[in-house]
């Protein structure tokens, strides 16, 4: 009796201390949390209050800035025009006054005139008192933002101005300004009715925290009222707005009395019922220490947790089943679900637990259990929650009852059958397992029929095989014939295939494994085995097959090497082409083919690009087995596997040596053409001069002489310029610089290009560094005829790509480099900009070659000149830009060509 009064005065000055404890924490816990709800408040009005001046105050800013521009875009508007924008502006923003437009710096509008005409003519230039703003506006090129500032007429304002730069800011036009209603604006942002708060606003010039208060109480922004203070962000800079509870901070939370007597009744209820508990233990004790003893006997313990206060006890026999020494470990919630429950059944166990909390009903469930020494045991759990009056639960309680030997036996019998249902089940789709009698009744038919188009299992159950399936005549044969040597023992197993027709008609084919077996349950002896749907497989086998037709028929050589490049396969054609058999070509490396006409770049180039994973395509001459050499157009590619691993390379080469011949012809023919043209036609220019030296011709008859001797030299030149342009794509032209006036040229080009230019009503006009040609000659290096030829080209191209009305321009510049460029209106086609300069690259011209700018690339690359074309769709404009160099190049043969 001693020893329970004296638990009883411990466990309750316990309490009493502990709930001191608490109570002190919580009060702290309740300032904490009200001051920071009274700071929430007050920094979500201010929040409101500054997101509204914010809008405001930009919105009107944003106005002016457009009237800037607007401004700069129409520099020479008209007063009307002024007006009508500025009434708009006005219209948009109920706090603007007024607004004024000052062009260098003179106001010379302001909107509306009515009360501000002492402001028109006012120069800031001599105003000191603006002067300073509006030549920051200037300098900083942005909006400057002035005031609040006290108005002539009452109130106060906020100015803002903005500066106006014409031509993407070549040069200062002027600035706009206009005043903004401050009143009116704290008006519209709701400061005036904002009754439980102090609020304060400075920042006078937008200087933020270093300006002058304008709004409210300047003490309020004193450190030690601990104001809630913000940014208020503006166009030019910023002002900052202070906040604080109109009757000041409070200290005493709402709940704080309530929550004491709430506290008090709380440890007498506890003091009382540790009192019940400590007085009834001595009887539970005895009570405890039989159920022990029967529990031992069972292998069964029993636990209860409270909820409330998170204590778990565990019988004796709880501690013995987990392995574990009572004193020496403490139950924990942590403990349990952490280390003692297997890792694999955690989450089941808690989700179990849960339910059952939340249903209110009993649980039960088995799962493992860790030991200490790391043996796995087996448990099964039975438990039930307990509720308080508000239906929280408090108490959890149950029984562990250790079942290891019998959760093992079933593990074995269920690990047998698992492995059967993941056979017949988990590969439903690639397998059938069947057994069926002697007389061809199924008996077991697992889930991968469904798969075949026969709907569930059950369905097949106890009918016949023939009758199940729709085979074929040969089929049914075949299966007999093999059911017969299994019953004889002749064989003892048996695979064969079997066609089909599904009940949707289609026609499948499967692979048959059978045997013959003995069933216990039937005692009589059945056919056993596994079906496979092999009709995809079979398809694939059959594409493959005609692949393999297709490649040993095609008229190109295939050629397949491995990844050290050693020939693994040749198709029939190979062997034709280049006199390797199959079997001299096996094992072979590709370089047996190698003729020696290509240097051991070309090999990198191929090789650098295969072994990166991309195709190499090109023109290759290859030797034959009896040296004979031959032209191929290749395609060599790697091959990956599905691991994205290299397995081989695959090359499909077409023999082209008829076409290389083609081509080759074909220039020697134009060649000889080109030459045997040049003799006829030094005659006919020849005659008409011998024939005007007869001073009895007629003035009428000179000039058709004279037509026909310049017909046949242009046709001459034409000859000229042909055969150089093939030397040029050779690379066998030999060019000679020398000084050639680049100017005159273009003179004579355009003279001799009036009659199309007034065609195509056009105008030419030549500038020299951006003025219009004045210089007598302009030296460049070069041969004349072929700076003509190209001047002639661009210009003839300029004019038929140029709308009627439009000008072209040939412009000369000097720098370290002479350039020329053609300039006229209209674009490139996209079609045609990455391959403006390609031969027969045209669009759009119905009489078009695509040869005009290929020839002049030609001449270009010929006299070391530079060549490009840009086109500015924004612009509607194509400009062709020639670059000479200023020294001298070398004279020699053969140029790079395209």
């Amino acid at each position: 009796m001693q020893k329970t009064k004296k638990a009883i005065f411990k466990y309750i000055s316990f309490t009493v201390f502990l709930f001191l404890i608490l109570d002190v924490f919580i009060q702290y816990q309740l300032y904490q949390r009200y001051r920071n709800d009274q700071l929430l408040s007050v920094y979500h009005q201010t929040s409101a209050l500054r997101a509204r001046i914010e809008k405001e105050v930009n919105s009107s800013l944003l106005l002016i800035n457009g009237l800037a521009d607007y401004v700069s875009y129409h520099p020479e508007l008209s007063r009307s025009e002024l007006e009508s924008y500025c009434q708009g502006m006005l219209f948009r923003s109920k706090l603007i006054k007024n607004i004024g437009v000052a062009p260098d710096y003179v106001v010379k509008f302001v909107y509306p005139i009515k009360g501000n005409e002492a402001v028109l003519g006012l120069d800031y230039r001599l105003s000191p008192t603006q002067w300073e703003q509006v030549k920051e506006v200037y300098e900083t090129g942005k909006m400057v933002v002035a005031g609040p500032l006290a108005l002539v007429q009452g109130g106060q304002g906020l100015i803002g101005r903005a500066p106006v730069f014409v031509r993407s800011n070549e040069y200062f036009w002027g600035i706009v300004s206009a005043v903004i209603d401050v009143d009116q604006l704290f008006v519209k942002a709701g400061l005036n009715k904002v009754a439980d708060l102090k609020i304060a606003v400075r920042g006078v010039d937008g200087k933020g925290a270093e300006g002058a208060v304008f709004y409210g109480d300047p003490d309020i922004f004193d450190p030690d009222s601990s104001a809630v203070t913000m940014q208020v962000t503006l166009s030019s800079g910023s002002w900052q707005i202070a906040a604080l509870p109109a009757k000041g901070w409070g200290v005493i939370p709402p709940d704080s009395f309530m929550l004491h007597g709430i506290m008090i009744l709380l440890v007498l209820s506890i003091c009382f019922s540790i009192y019940k508990i400590v007085t009834k233990n001595a009887e539970v004790e005895m009570v405890r220490t039989n159920l022990s003893e029967a529990q031992s006997i069972a292998r069964l313990g029993n636990w209860s947790m409270d909820l409330v206060n998170g204590k778990i006890w565990w019988s004796d026999e709880t501690y013995n089943i987990f392995g574990l020494v009572k004193g020496e470990y403490t139950p924990s919630k942590r403990g349990f679900f952490s280390v003692l429950v297997h890792r694999d059944d955690r989450r089941v166990v808690s989700d179990t637990y849960i339910q059952s909390m939340k249903s209110g009903e009993d649980y039960s469930l088995d799962h493992r259990i860790v030991r200490p020494d790391g043996e796995v045991r087996y448990v099964s759990e039975r438990g039930k929650f307990s509720y308080d009056d508000d239906g929280n639960p408090v108490r959890v309680y149950g029984t562990i009852h250790d079942i290891t030997d019998r959760k093992l036996m079933e593990k074995k019998l269920r690990e047998s059958k698992i492995r059967f249902d993941h056979v017949t089940n988990k590969l439903s789709r690639q397998f059938v397992f069947f057994s069926h009698t002697i007389d061809g009744e199924f008996v077991r038919l697992s889930e991968g029929i469904t798969h075949l188009g026969y709907g569930s299992p059950e369905i097949g159950l106890g009918r016949r095989w023939t009758e199940l399936f729709d085979f074929s005549p040969e089929s049914v044969i075949k299966a007999n014939e093999t059911n017969a040597r299994l019953l004889s023992g002749e064989i003892e197993s048996s695979e064969f295939e079997m066609e089909f027709t599904t009940p949707d008609g289609q026609e499948r084919c499967m692979s048959v494994y059978a045997y013959l077996a003995y069933d216990f349950e039937l005692e009589e002896n059945v056919f056993e085995g596994v079906v496979l749907d092999i009709t995809e497989r079979k398809a694939r086998e059959e594409r493959l097959k005609i692949l393999t037709q297709a490649i040993e028929n095609a008229p190109v050589s295939v050629v397949i090497t491995d990844t050290e490049g050693d020939i693994t396969y040749v198709n029939p054609y190979f062997s034709k082409e280049t006199g390797y058999s199959y079997e001299e070509a096996i094992g072979q490396n590709p370089r047996v083919l190698k003729s020696g006409e290509h240097d051991d770049l070309f090999y990198k180039d191929m090789w650098d690009t295969i072994s990166s994973g991309r195709t190499w395509r090109g023109d290759i001459i290859n030797k034959k087995k009896d040296g004979s050499f031959y032209w191929e157009y290749a395609s060599i590619s790697p091959v990956y596997n599905p691991k994205g691993e290299l397995v081989s390379y695959v090359a499909v080469k077409e023999d082209i040596s008829d076409q290389k011949e083609l081509e080759r012809l074909k220039s020697d023919v134009d060649l000889i053409m080109r030459h045997d043209l040049k003799t006829p036609l030094n005659g006919i220019i020849g005659l008409p001069g011998l024939l005007r030296m007869d001073d009895n011709l007629t003035k009428q008859q000179h000039e058709l002489l004279k037509t026909i001797e310049n017909s046949g030299t242009n046709m001459l030149h034409m000859i000229d310029m042909s055969l150089d342009m093939f030397k040029m794509e050779t690379g066998k032209y030999e060019y000679y610089p020398l000084e050639v006036d680049a100017l005159g040229v273009a003179r004579q080009v355009v003279d001799n290009s009036r009659s199309i230019i007034s065609a195509s009503r056009v105008g030419v006009e030549v500038l020299v560094d951006g003025t219009p040609d004045f210089m007598e000659k302009l030296l460049v290096w070069g041969e004349e005829r072929l700076i003509y030829s190209l001047l002639s080209g661009l210009l003839t191209n300029a004019i038929e790509a140029s709308p009627a009305g439009e000008d072209i321009i040939i412009e000369f510049l000097q720098n370290e480099n002479t350039i020329i460029s053609v300039s006229n209106k209209g674009v490139v086609p996209l079609q045609v900009r990455e391959r403006f300069f390609q031969k027969y690259v045209t669009y759009g011209k119905e009489d078009g070659t695509g040869l005009g700018t290929y020839s002049a690339k030609l001449m270009s690359d010929a006299m070391r000149y530079g060549i490009e074309m840009q086109t500015f769709d924004e612009l509607n404009e194509t400009k062709i830009i020639v670059t000479i160099p200023r020294e001298r190049p070398e004279s020699r043969g053969g140029s790079n060509g395209m």
